[in-house]
């Protein structure tokens, strides 16, 4: 895997959410291995498509797999806490020994060839796409979140017009008539909607192990590696 990067160890991870499940006991447990599966199941499986050791099985079951194996290791979670990684690298980095794993279990098995190399890290295309197929999912899934919180806030039209203005690329002086607002207004029931976006997205980058001071910097870069982002910010005050 290679010596871990500057940006791997640093800032120190953040686990308060995890940490608060995982003292919940064995409901809370389930909860953080739930979140781990929704989270990365999609990117681990793009980057196993990505590297050569596809012949291994099916993409669905070697994660599955993976996932019973590590999760269900009582001290998984607190050796991720000590390695200071991300948990998506320190995932990764759990899924290629795996693989590395499975690949010896067949080969003693004599159900694959002596000729077929060991599985490797894959350090660039593989892990660039991994990490792209992560933010684009936790984008939607902050999507997801606040919807739901716009809409229990009963700010249903609130989120209407920040997707219609930021996703749909449509002019708030062509939205506002559809809610029955002036121009002006709209944009500023759009920025009330993006802030809880905003939100929900820092609360699910923070439960990948990143610091309260670089949460920001953060997003921003994942965002950048996905080619994705919200435009900038809607005139107006909340």
């Amino acid at each position: 895997m290679g010596a871990p990067s500057k940006h791997d160890a640093f800032p120190p991870t953040r686990t308060d959410w995890i940490d608060r499940e995982l003292g919940g006991g064995r409901q809370g447990r389930q909860n953080v291995n739930n979140h781990v599966m929704d989270a990365y199941a999609f990117p681990l499986r793009v980057y196993f498509l990505g590297t050569r050791d596809r012949w291994i099985g099916e993409p669905d079951d070697v994660v599955q797999g993976f996932f019973a194996d590590r999760l269900g290791r009582e001290d998984f979670f607190a050796n991720w806490k000590a390695s200071g990684k991300r948990l998506r690298h320190w995932l990764i980095n759990g899924f290629c020994f795996y693989l590395k794993e499975r690949h010896r279990e067949l080969r003693r098995n004599g159900r694959c060839g002596a000729d077929l190399p060991e599985p490797a890290f894959e350090d660039n295309t593989a892990a660039d796409r991994m990490d792209r197929a992560w933010v684009m999912g936790l984008v939607r899934e902050a999507l997801v979140e606040a919807e739901a919180l716009c809409n229990a806030q009963r700010l249903g039209d609130h989120w209407q017009i920040f997707v219609s203005h930021f996703y749909r690329d449509r002019p708030y002086e062509s939205i506002a008539p559809d809610f029955g607002v002036e121009p002006m207004r709209a944009a500023v029931m759009a920025r009330t909607a993006k802030r809880k976006f905003q939100m929900k997205l820092r609360e699910l980058v923070r439960r990948d192990g990143v610091g309260e001071e670089s949460v920001e910097a953060e997003i921003n870069n994942l965002l950048a590696i996905a080619g994705v982002g919200v435009r900038g910010e809607a005139p107006g005050e909340s």
